[in-house]
């Protein structure tokens, strides 16, 4: 049998963080590869070492790493992650190596890993690409939904605003609004 240590060795810093993430919040699935891929966009942003490895760029549904799409699907291979659907989760292989990872990475990076999932990953389609468009308008050149988005954004930023994964303040950038005029939309 293949030691857990073995497997760490041979892997990518970007796979390591791929099962970091699926690890995250109690090892929760990932709905889909538009969560997985927005989710390690955010912690892209924060380590370089992700960023640099996983290369994010625009893409028709905003930020996209070809990359983190291979290393996945690598992961899949050596049965560390498994499919069931379009979610996607840890294998029990997948928990003894992100258990060893755990212990590898410092508290900070696993909360911060953690909060980006607890972010994202139950939100919808709509609301998922509305924060991320809003947020990073520099990938949205590509996209192939970016009118729908438009239209429907005063809704959305009020539907994340009420699921308190954004304050009033940035749900109303998100609108498109003054604060004040977004406060009273919120008060309705």
């Amino acid at each position: 049998m293949v030691e857990v240590d073995d497997i760490i060795e041979d892997m990518s810093e970007l796979q390591k963080y791929i099962v970091l993430l699926l690890s995250a919040n109690k090892g929760e699935s990932i709905k889909g590869k538009t969560w997985f891929q927005k989710e390690l966009f955010l912690i892209a942003k924060n380590i370089k070492v992700v960023s640099e490895e996983a290369s994010f760029n625009s893409d028709f549904y905003g930020p996209y790493s070809e990359n983190a799409k291979e290393q996945l699907a690598e992961l899949e291979l050596d049965e560390i992650v498994v499919k069931d659907g379009s979610a996607m989760s840890l294998s029990k292989l997948g928990s003894q190596i992100s258990q060893r990872l755990e212990q590898k990475t410092p508290k900070q990076r696993l909360e911060m890993i953690s909060e980006f999932k607890n972010l994202l990953n139950d939100l919808n389609d709509d609301e998922i690409l509305t924060f991320i468009y809003f947020t990073f308008p520099e990938f949205t050149e590509e996209s192939l939904v970016l009118d729908n988005i438009m239209k429907n954004r005063k809704q959305v930023a009020l539907k994340l605003y009420k699921k308190e994964k954004i304050s009033v303040q940035r749900a109303a950038e998100i609108a498109g609004e003054p604060l004040e005029r977004f406060i009273r939309d919120v008060e309705k």
